[in-house]
Protein backbone atom coordinates (compact mmCIF):
# COMPACT_ATOMS: atom_id res chain seq x y z
CA UNK A 1 0.00 0.00 0.00
CA UNK A 2 3.26 2.63 0.88
CA UNK A 3 4.51 2.12 -2.52
CA UNK A 4 1.15 2.01 -4.50
CA UNK A 5 0.77 5.91 -2.20
CA UNK A 6 4.01 6.86 -3.18
CA UNK A 7 3.45 6.20 -6.92
CA UNK A 8 0.40 7.94 -7.22
CA UNK A 9 1.28 11.20 -4.95
CA UNK A 10 4.34 11.54 -6.55
CA UNK A 11 5.29 14.45 -3.63
CA UNK A 12 7.08 14.26 -0.50
CA UNK A 13 5.24 16.07 2.14
CA UNK A 14 7.53 17.23 5.43
CA UNK A 15 5.01 18.66 8.30
CA UNK A 16 2.06 18.56 5.70
CA UNK A 17 -0.02 15.30 4.80
CA UNK A 18 -1.23 16.78 2.04
CA UNK A 19 1.80 18.10 -0.03
CA UNK A 20 1.06 20.44 -2.99
CA UNK A 21 0.96 18.52 -5.99
CA UNK A 22 2.87 20.86 -7.53
CA UNK A 23 5.72 20.53 -5.54
CA UNK A 24 8.17 17.45 -5.19
CA UNK A 25 9.10 18.51 -1.81
CA UNK A 26 6.75 20.67 0.26
CA UNK A 27 7.92 21.24 3.64
CA UNK A 28 5.55 23.02 6.39
CA UNK A 29 6.18 24.76 9.64
CA UNK A 30 5.48 27.51 11.52
CA UNK A 31 8.64 27.24 13.93
CA UNK A 32 11.34 26.10 11.31
CA UNK A 33 13.02 26.81 8.58
CA UNK A 34 14.84 25.36 5.44
CA UNK A 35 18.89 25.41 5.93
CA UNK A 36 20.74 24.94 3.03
CA UNK A 37 24.78 24.03 3.01
CA UNK A 38 26.64 26.56 4.86
CA UNK A 39 30.09 27.40 3.49
CA UNK A 40 32.55 29.95 2.71
CA UNK A 41 33.51 31.81 -0.60
CA UNK A 42 36.66 29.93 -0.85
CA UNK A 43 34.98 26.66 0.15
CA UNK A 44 32.20 27.25 -2.62
CA UNK A 45 35.36 27.38 -5.44
CA UNK A 46 36.12 23.78 -4.64
CA UNK A 47 32.43 22.06 -5.18
CA UNK A 48 33.12 20.20 -8.24
CA UNK A 49 32.64 21.05 -11.58
CA UNK A 50 30.16 21.10 -13.80
CA UNK A 51 27.35 22.45 -11.14
CA UNK A 52 24.28 21.50 -12.15
CA UNK A 53 22.27 25.20 -12.65
CA UNK A 54 20.11 25.37 -9.56
CA UNK A 55 22.36 24.58 -6.84
CA UNK A 56 21.78 26.68 -3.55
CA UNK A 57 24.29 27.38 -0.91
CA UNK A 58 24.29 29.86 2.47
CA UNK A 59 27.97 32.09 1.51
CA UNK A 60 28.56 32.63 5.34
CA UNK A 61 31.14 35.49 3.82
CA UNK A 62 29.52 36.81 0.88
CA UNK A 63 27.89 39.95 0.94
CA UNK A 64 27.63 42.43 3.96
CA UNK A 65 26.80 39.51 6.40
CA UNK A 66 26.29 36.66 4.13
CA UNK A 67 24.59 35.17 1.29
CA UNK A 68 21.76 33.02 -0.34
CA UNK A 69 23.39 31.96 -3.66
CA UNK A 70 22.09 29.98 -6.88
CA UNK A 71 24.52 28.52 -9.73
CA UNK A 72 22.69 29.77 -13.01
CA UNK A 73 24.86 26.80 -14.70
CA UNK A 74 27.87 29.23 -15.67
CA UNK A 75 28.05 31.18 -12.69
CA UNK A 76 27.24 32.06 -8.75
CA UNK A 77 24.28 35.10 -8.51
CA UNK A 78 22.50 35.92 -5.71
CA UNK A 79 18.61 35.61 -5.11
CA UNK A 80 18.25 38.80 -7.11
CA UNK A 81 20.27 37.46 -10.03
CA UNK A 82 23.22 39.75 -9.69
CA UNK A 83 27.07 38.49 -9.74
CA UNK A 84 27.67 36.47 -6.09
CA UNK A 85 30.20 38.13 -3.75
CA UNK A 86 33.00 36.25 -3.59
CA UNK A 87 36.72 35.89 -4.34
CA UNK A 88 37.67 37.75 -6.86
CA UNK A 89 38.15 36.03 -10.31
CA UNK A 90 41.70 35.42 -12.18
CA UNK A 91 42.13 35.00 -15.77
CA UNK A 92 45.16 32.61 -16.91
CA UNK A 93 48.55 33.35 -15.08
CA UNK A 94 50.94 35.47 -17.54
CA UNK A 95 53.25 33.80 -19.23
CA UNK A 96 56.74 34.59 -17.95
CA UNK A 97 59.08 36.99 -20.04
CA UNK A 98 62.60 39.34 -19.64
CA UNK A 99 63.84 36.04 -18.11
CA UNK A 100 67.47 36.29 -16.39
CA UNK A 101 69.52 34.52 -14.32
CA UNK A 102 67.98 36.25 -10.71
CA UNK A 103 65.01 37.51 -12.53
CA UNK A 104 61.79 37.32 -14.61
CA UNK A 105 58.33 39.06 -15.49
CA UNK A 106 54.82 37.54 -15.21
CA UNK A 107 51.41 38.82 -13.79
CA UNK A 108 47.69 37.84 -14.59
CA UNK A 109 44.67 39.63 -14.95
CA UNK A 110 41.77 40.06 -12.23
CA UNK A 111 38.37 39.78 -14.36
CA UNK A 112 35.98 40.31 -11.23
CA UNK A 113 36.71 41.73 -7.47
CA UNK A 114 34.08 39.17 -6.52
CA UNK A 115 31.85 42.19 -4.89
CA UNK A 116 34.82 43.58 -2.54
CA UNK A 117 37.55 45.92 -3.69
CA UNK A 118 41.01 43.84 -4.50
CA UNK A 119 42.96 44.64 -1.35
CA UNK A 120 46.00 43.23 -3.33
CA UNK A 121 47.16 41.23 -6.59
CA UNK A 122 50.61 40.07 -7.86
CA UNK A 123 52.52 36.99 -8.50
CA UNK A 124 53.66 34.13 -6.13
CA UNK A 125 56.50 31.26 -7.09
CA UNK A 126 58.78 28.72 -5.56
CA UNK A 127 60.72 25.62 -7.08
CA UNK A 128 57.60 23.34 -6.09
CA UNK A 129 53.96 23.38 -7.70
CA UNK A 130 51.33 25.26 -6.48
CA UNK A 131 53.16 28.36 -4.50
CA UNK A 132 51.03 30.68 -2.42
CA UNK A 133 51.71 33.84 -0.83
CA UNK A 134 53.51 31.88 1.88
CA UNK A 135 56.04 31.61 -0.56
CA UNK A 136 58.15 34.17 -2.26
CA UNK A 137 55.39 36.88 -3.92
CA UNK A 138 55.69 40.47 -5.27
CA UNK A 139 52.57 42.90 -5.07
CA UNK A 140 50.89 44.88 -8.03
CA UNK A 141 49.36 48.20 -7.78
CA UNK A 142 45.58 48.47 -8.66
CA UNK A 143 42.51 46.45 -8.25
CA UNK A 144 40.67 44.71 -11.29
CA UNK A 145 42.30 44.68 -14.71
CA UNK A 146 45.57 43.38 -16.35
CA UNK A 147 48.42 43.14 -14.14
CA UNK A 148 52.13 42.46 -14.48
CA UNK A 149 55.09 41.98 -11.46
CA UNK A 150 58.68 41.10 -11.34
CA UNK A 151 59.75 38.08 -9.40
CA UNK A 152 63.38 38.75 -8.31
CA UNK A 153 66.01 37.28 -6.17
CA UNK A 154 65.86 33.94 -8.23
CA UNK A 155 68.66 31.37 -8.69
CA UNK A 156 70.41 30.21 -12.07
CA UNK A 157 69.01 27.63 -13.90
CA UNK A 158 66.29 26.59 -11.46
CA UNK A 159 62.50 25.58 -12.94
CA UNK A 160 59.74 27.97 -10.89
CA UNK A 161 56.29 27.32 -10.81
CA UNK A 162 54.13 30.66 -11.06
CA UNK A 163 50.92 31.60 -10.23
CA UNK A 164 48.99 34.89 -10.30
CA UNK A 165 46.59 35.67 -7.17
CA UNK A 166 44.28 38.06 -5.97
CA UNK A 167 42.85 39.28 -2.24
CA UNK A 168 39.28 41.07 -0.95
CA UNK A 169 37.46 41.06 2.35
CA UNK A 170 37.07 37.39 1.27
CA UNK A 171 40.14 35.98 1.13
CA UNK A 172 42.97 35.16 -1.28
CA UNK A 173 42.48 33.17 -4.90
CA UNK A 174 44.99 31.81 -7.18
CA UNK A 175 45.23 31.97 -11.02
CA UNK A 176 46.28 29.28 -13.09
CA UNK A 177 49.90 28.03 -12.71
CA UNK A 178 52.77 28.44 -15.31
CA UNK A 179 56.60 27.79 -15.18
CA UNK A 180 59.96 28.54 -16.71
CA UNK A 181 63.25 28.14 -16.09
CA UNK A 182 65.84 30.84 -15.20
CA UNK A 183 68.66 31.69 -17.24
CA UNK A 184 72.01 30.64 -17.11
CA UNK A 185 74.73 32.72 -15.06
CA UNK A 186 76.89 34.99 -16.29
CA UNK A 187 80.72 35.08 -15.98
CA UNK A 188 81.31 36.96 -12.70
CA UNK A 189 77.59 35.74 -10.99
CA UNK A 190 77.67 33.57 -8.12
CA UNK A 191 76.41 29.99 -8.75
CA UNK A 192 77.43 26.63 -7.78
CA UNK A 193 79.04 27.37 -4.67
CA UNK A 194 81.41 29.78 -5.98
CA UNK A 195 81.50 32.09 -8.76
CA UNK A 196 81.22 31.20 -12.49
CA UNK A 197 84.64 31.72 -14.14
CA UNK A 198 83.98 30.53 -17.57
CA UNK A 199 81.29 28.82 -19.72
CA UNK A 200 82.57 26.49 -22.26
CA UNK A 201 82.64 27.51 -26.25
CA UNK A 202 82.27 25.84 -29.38
CA UNK A 203 85.68 23.62 -29.78
CA UNK A 204 85.93 23.09 -26.19
CA UNK A 205 86.08 19.64 -24.16
CA UNK A 206 82.98 18.72 -23.34
CA UNK A 207 81.05 21.66 -25.39
CA UNK A 208 77.34 21.10 -25.65
CA UNK A 209 74.97 23.47 -27.48
CA UNK A 210 71.90 22.27 -25.36
CA UNK A 211 73.86 22.21 -22.23
CA UNK A 212 75.13 24.92 -19.93
CA UNK A 213 78.48 23.91 -18.90
CA UNK A 214 81.65 25.55 -17.30
CA UNK A 215 84.15 26.45 -14.32
CA UNK A 216 83.09 27.52 -11.11
CA UNK A 217 85.50 29.39 -9.02
CA UNK A 218 85.49 29.05 -4.82
CA UNK A 219 84.84 33.02 -4.07
CA UNK A 220 88.35 33.71 -3.24
CA UNK A 221 91.71 32.43 -2.86
CA UNK A 222 92.87 29.37 0.24
CA UNK A 223 94.46 31.53 2.68
CA UNK A 224 97.88 31.21 2.71
CA UNK A 225 99.98 29.48 0.22
CA UNK A 226 101.17 25.71 -0.72
CA UNK A 227 103.51 23.77 -2.04
CA UNK A 228 102.25 20.98 -5.02
CA UNK A 229 104.02 18.10 -2.99
CA UNK A 230 103.05 16.67 0.34
CA UNK A 231 106.52 18.15 1.46
CA UNK A 232 109.28 20.55 1.46
CA UNK A 233 112.48 18.31 0.65
CA UNK A 234 113.31 16.92 -2.64
CA UNK A 235 112.25 13.39 -1.05
CA UNK A 236 108.79 14.51 -2.00
CA UNK A 237 109.39 14.52 -5.59
CA UNK A 238 106.98 12.17 -6.44
CA UNK A 239 106.04 11.54 -10.09
CA UNK A 240 102.40 11.38 -9.52
CA UNK A 241 101.13 10.95 -13.46
CA UNK A 242 99.18 13.65 -13.02
CA UNK A 243 99.99 15.68 -16.36
CA UNK A 244 96.72 16.44 -18.01
CA UNK A 245 96.15 19.93 -19.12
CA UNK A 246 92.84 20.16 -21.29
CA UNK A 247 89.35 21.59 -19.30
CA UNK A 248 87.85 19.05 -17.82
CA UNK A 249 91.09 17.29 -16.32
CA UNK A 250 91.67 19.09 -13.04
CA UNK A 251 89.55 16.90 -10.87
CA UNK A 252 91.13 13.55 -12.37
CA UNK A 253 94.74 14.88 -11.75
CA UNK A 254 93.67 16.14 -8.23
CA UNK A 255 92.51 12.55 -7.06
CA UNK A 256 95.58 11.00 -8.43
CA UNK A 257 97.68 13.52 -6.74
CA UNK A 258 96.14 12.91 -3.56
CA UNK A 259 95.92 8.89 -3.99
CA UNK A 260 99.66 9.02 -4.86
CA UNK A 261 100.73 11.79 -2.15
CA UNK A 262 98.78 10.80 0.60
CA UNK A 263 95.01 12.04 2.27
CA UNK A 264 97.66 14.15 4.61
CA UNK A 265 99.62 16.95 5.33
CA UNK A 266 98.50 20.83 3.82
CA UNK A 267 99.78 20.83 0.10
CA UNK A 268 97.68 22.08 -2.43
CA UNK A 269 95.73 20.00 -4.53
CA UNK A 270 94.32 17.63 -1.04
CA UNK A 271 93.68 21.50 0.34
CA UNK A 272 91.31 22.22 -2.34
CA UNK A 273 89.75 18.65 -2.53
CA UNK A 274 89.15 19.22 1.40
CA UNK A 275 87.15 22.79 0.09
CA UNK A 276 83.37 21.97 0.85
CA UNK A 277 82.42 25.79 -0.67
CA UNK A 278 78.09 25.98 -1.14
CA UNK A 279 78.25 22.36 0.67
CA UNK A 280 80.07 20.80 -2.62
CA UNK A 281 82.85 18.17 -2.67
CA UNK A 282 84.14 17.76 -6.09
CA UNK A 283 86.56 21.16 -5.67
CA UNK A 284 89.85 20.46 -7.72
CA UNK A 285 93.07 22.23 -8.09
CA UNK A 286 92.48 23.36 -11.77
CA UNK A 287 94.28 21.90 -14.58
CA UNK A 288 96.24 24.32 -16.64
CA UNK A 289 94.47 24.97 -19.50
CA UNK A 290 91.25 25.52 -16.56
CA UNK A 291 93.65 27.69 -14.48
CA UNK A 292 93.80 29.59 -18.12
CA UNK A 293 90.61 30.29 -18.42
CA UNK A 294 90.03 31.73 -14.74
CA UNK A 295 93.37 33.98 -16.55
CA UNK A 296 91.57 35.47 -18.76
CA UNK A 297 88.35 36.34 -16.06
CA UNK A 298 90.55 37.07 -13.58
CA UNK A 299 88.60 40.69 -12.92
CA UNK A 300 85.78 39.22 -13.25
CA UNK A 301 86.75 36.41 -10.74
CA UNK A 302 88.24 38.42 -8.05
CA UNK A 303 91.86 37.04 -8.63
CA UNK A 304 94.83 39.31 -8.34
CA UNK A 305 98.58 39.49 -9.70
CA UNK A 306 100.42 36.43 -8.09
CA UNK A 307 101.27 33.06 -9.28
CA UNK A 308 98.49 30.41 -9.13
CA UNK A 309 99.75 26.51 -8.71
CA UNK A 310 97.63 24.18 -11.57
CA UNK A 311 97.14 20.72 -10.55
CA UNK A 312 99.59 19.41 -14.37
CA UNK A 313 102.22 17.90 -13.30
CA UNK A 314 105.60 19.01 -15.77
CA UNK A 315 108.51 16.45 -14.02
CA UNK A 316 108.95 15.05 -10.92
CA UNK A 317 110.34 17.96 -9.12
CA UNK A 318 108.25 20.80 -11.13
CA UNK A 319 104.55 21.62 -11.82
CA UNK A 320 102.81 24.02 -14.26
CA UNK A 321 102.12 27.57 -12.13
CA UNK A 322 100.49 30.62 -14.32
CA UNK A 323 101.62 34.30 -13.43
CA UNK A 324 97.86 36.65 -13.48
CA UNK A 325 99.99 39.30 -13.71
CA UNK A 326 100.84 38.52 -17.86
CA UNK A 327 99.74 35.25 -18.54
CA UNK A 328 102.71 33.37 -18.53
CA UNK A 329 102.39 29.81 -18.22
CA UNK A 330 105.42 28.36 -16.49
CA UNK A 331 106.75 24.64 -16.15
CA UNK A 332 109.92 24.67 -13.83
CA UNK A 333 107.85 25.76 -10.67
CA UNK A 334 109.71 23.93 -7.78
CA UNK A 335 107.14 21.05 -5.86
CA UNK A 336 108.67 21.29 -2.87
CA UNK A 337 109.87 24.70 -2.27
CA UNK A 338 108.00 26.88 -4.58
CA UNK A 339 104.22 28.39 -2.85
CA UNK A 340 102.29 30.06 -5.68
CA UNK A 341 98.79 30.69 -3.92
CA UNK A 342 95.53 28.25 -4.62
CA UNK A 343 92.21 28.91 -6.32
CA UNK A 344 89.79 25.67 -6.07
CA UNK A 345 87.20 24.85 -8.99
CA UNK A 346 84.78 22.89 -10.08
CA UNK A 347 83.27 21.90 -12.98
CA UNK A 348 80.00 21.20 -14.38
Amino acid sequence: MLFFSVGILAQVGIGTSTPSPAAALDVTSTSKGFLPPRMTAAQRVNIAAPTPAGLIIWCSNCGASGELQVYNGSAWTNMIGVAASGLPVLAATTDASGITSTSAISGGNVTSDGGSPVIERGVCWSTTPNPTITNSKSVSTGTTGSFTSTLSGLSPVVTYYVRSYAANAYGYTYGTQISFRSGNPSVGESYGGGILAYVLQSGDPGYDVNIFHGIIAASIDLTGSSTWSNGTTSASHVQTGATLTALGTGISNSQLIVSVQGNTGSYAAKRCRDYTGGGYTDWHLPSKDELNKLYLNKSSVGMVNVYYWSSSENLTGSAWVQAFSSGSQLDYWTKSSDMPFIRPVRTF
